[in-house]
C-alpha cells in the first residue's frame, strides 16, 4: 500500500512546483485555531515553535532579524558575507537579547574604569546597565554595584565608575537558586529594573532583568534553548575559512551551523562534512542545498543533522534559467523527504503562505523563507524613496554580483571588484517595497499553517502532515490551467 501510495506521489509532484496543485480539506476536529501546536523541527536537536526560519541572505538576516523570528517561535539564520569576528558579534547579540539568567552580564570596575569607558560599553553592546566588580580581586567576581545610563548621562567622563556607581549596600540582590516568581515579586515590589545574584561571599552569579521576565509573557512561543537565550544559527561555507569560522561561531555559543554551498551533491561538499565531523563531532550541523535523494542517504551517513532542500526557486536566482539546471520544489522536497531520517528545510520557491502549508504537507519539516522577508524593518539595509515616491529597501540573491563582491571583502580579497567582474552571476539584485515589521508578517503565516492544519483535520502539525501522506490521493489534486486562475489570480 505504502509503495503504491509512493509511485502515485511521485508521479503527480514529477515536474510540478507548488501552484501546480490545491489541498481539498479533511473533516475539522477542532473548535479554535489558538491552540494548534505548529511545534516541528530544524535539525534534530533544535526545535521550532512554528516551522519558519529566516534565510541566510545577506538582505535578510542578521542580528536583528533572527531575533525577531526566534521570539516568534522560529530561527533565523545570520548570513556568512561577514568577517568571522563580525558574524560572532551577531550570534552573540541574539544569545544575550533575552536570558532568563544572564550569567555574564557587562561589567566595569569602581576605579580602574572611568565614565567615559563605561558609556563606550553601553553604546557598543546596545545595554542601559552594567555590573561594578571589585578593582582588588584577581577573578573580578565580587559585586561592588550597579552603573545604569542615567547615573551616567550627565557625568564628567573622566569620573571614576565609583563616584556614579549605586553601591552594592543599597542594591537589593537575591540568591542564585530564586525563583521566577519569587524574582517577579521582588522587583515589582521594589520597581526594579535589575536583580543581581550573589553568593554568601557577593560573588556575583548572574544578573535578571524585568525586561527578560516581560518577555516571558509577551514571547510565550519564543525560541529558547535550556539556559533561556534565543535559538540562532549561522552560515558557514565549505572551502577556506569554514572550520576556523566553525570555532568561532561555536565559541560565541550558536546552536547550529548550517554549511551552505549552491550545490552540495558534490565531492566538495562530502569532504567539507567529513573535515567538519573530525574536529566538531557534536555540534549542530545542517547542509544544503540538495535536491536528490542520494545526496540525503549520503550526508545522513556522514552524520548531518539536517538537510536544506532547493535549487534554483528562490525569487532572487537565476540558477536554472541561466544554467538549465534543478528540480522543481515541490517534486525536490517530496522525493527528499521520502528517504530523510533527518530534518528536512524546504528552501526556496515560497512566494504565497499557501506555498509555505504544501511544502509542509509535502515533507519539509521547516520552511526557509527569503523574498517575504524582504523590506522589512528587520532586514539588513537602509529604506531610501525612488524618484516615483515609492520607498524601498535593497533585496538580492546571495549568487549576484553584488554579494559576492561581498563575500569577497569579507575573506579580504586583493581586488573584490576585479575578482567579481569576472564571475558569472546566478542571482539578481532588485529594489522591494519596504514593508515594516517582519513580526506581523510571521504570525499571519503562523496563522495560515494553523488553518491548513484546521481544514485538513488535524489539531497538531504533526498530525495534518500524517492525514495527507495517510491519503495523498484525498488532499492533493492537481490543477487545470483554468483552475489555477480560479485558486491564485486576485
Amino acid at each position: 500500500m505504502r509503495s503504491e501510495r509512493d509511485r502515485w506521489l511521485r508521479s503527480a509532484l514529477s515536474g510540478r512546483a507548488f501552484d501546480d496543485f490545491l489541498n481539498p480539506p479533511g473533516w475539522g476536529r477542532v473548535k479554535t485555531r489558538k491552540g494548534i501546536s505548529l511545534a516541528a523541527k530544524f535539525s534534530q536537536n533544535v526545535g521550532l515553535n512554528i516551522p519558519i526560519v529566516s534565510a541566510n541572505m545577506d538582505t535578510i538576516t542578521r542580528a536583528r532579524m533572527a531575533v525577531a523570528v526566534a521570539k516568534e517561535g522560529g530561527i533565523g539564520i545570520i548570513e556568512r558575507y561577514l568577517s568571522i569576528e563580525e558574524q560572532c558579534g551577531k550570534v552573540r547579540e541574539v544569545k544575550r537579547e533575552e536570558n532568563y539568567i544572564i550569567g555574564l552580564p557587562y561589567s566595569v570596575m569602581p576605579y580602574g574604569d572611568n565614565i567615559a569607558g563605561a558609556r563606550k560599553i553601553m553604546a557598543d553592546k546596545k545595554v542601559g546597565c552594567l555590573v561594578v566588580l571589585d578593582d582588588d580581586r584577581s577573578d573580578n567576581k565580587k559585586l561592588a554595584g550597579l552603573l545604569t545610563c542615567r547615573d551616567v548621562r550627565f557625568a564628567d567622563g573622566n569620573e571614576p565608575v565609583a563616584r556614579r556607581m549605586t553601591p552594592k549596600e543599597k542594591l537589593i540582590v537575591a540568591k542564585p537558586d530564586i525563583s521566577l516568581i519569587e524574582a517577579r515579586r521582588l522587583l515589582d515590589k521594589h520597581r526594579l529594573e535589575k536583580l543581581p545574584l550573589v553568593d554568601e561571599d557577593w560573588n556575583l552569579i548572574g544578573l535578571i532583568t524585568s525586561k527578560d521576565i516581560e518577555n516571558l509573557e509577551r514571547y510565550p512561543l519564543a525560541n529558547k534553548d535550556k539556559n533561556g537565550q534565543l535559538y540562532v544559527g549561522a552560515a558557514i561555507g565549505a572551502v577556506g575559512d569554514f572550520l576556523e569560522r566553525s570555532s568561532e561561531l561555536v565559541k560565541a555559543g550558536v546552536d547550529v551551523l548550517v554549511m551552505d554551498i549552491a550545490n552540495f551533491q558534490s565531492d566538495l561538499g562530502k569532504e567539507a562534512v567529513r573535515k567538519f565531523r573530525r574536529k566538531f563531532t557534536d555540534t549542530e550541523l545542517v547542509v544544503g542545498n540538495v535536491v536528490l535523494p542520494e545526496a540525503v542517504e549520503v550526508y545522513q551517513r556522514l552524520g548531518v543533522n539536517g538537510i536544506k532542500v532547493g535549487l534554483g526557486p528562490g525569487s532572487a536566482c537565476t540558477t536554472r534559467y541561466n544554467t538549465n539546471i534543478g528540480v522543481p520544489q515541490a517534486q525536490a522536497i517530496y522525493e527528499c523527504a521520502r528517504v530523510a531520517k533527518i530534518p528536512v528545510i524546504a528552501d526556496g520557491g515560497i512566494r504565497r503562505n499557501g506555498h509555505i502549508s504544501l511544502a509542509l504537507l509535502l515533507g519539509g519539516d521547516s520552511v526557509m523563507v527569503g523574498g517575504l522577508f524582504g523590506g522589512t524593518d528587520e532586514a539588513p539595509g537602509i529604506v531610501f524613496r525612488q524618484s516615483t515616491g515609492k520607498k524601498v529597501k535593497r533585496f538580492r540573491g546571495m549568487a549576484s554580483r553584488e554579494a559576492m563582491h561581498q563575500k569577497l571583502k569579507a575573506e579580504e580579497a586583493d581586488d573584490p571588484y576585479e575578482i567579481s567582474s569576472r564571475i558569472s552571476p546566478e542571482g539578481i539584485e532588485k529594489d522591494v517595497e519596504a514593508r515594516g515589521s517582519v513580526v506581523p508578517i510571521v504570525r499571519e503565516m503562523a496563522g495560515h499553517i494553523a488553518s491548513m492544519v484546521s481544514y485538513i483535520g488535524g489539531r497538531t502539525l504533526r498530525e495534518a502532515k500524517e492525514i495527507f501522506m495517510a491519503n495523498p490521493t484525498k488532499h492533493l489534486v492537481r490543477l487545470s490551467e483554468a483552475a489555477k486562475r480560479e485558486s491564485f489570480e486576485r
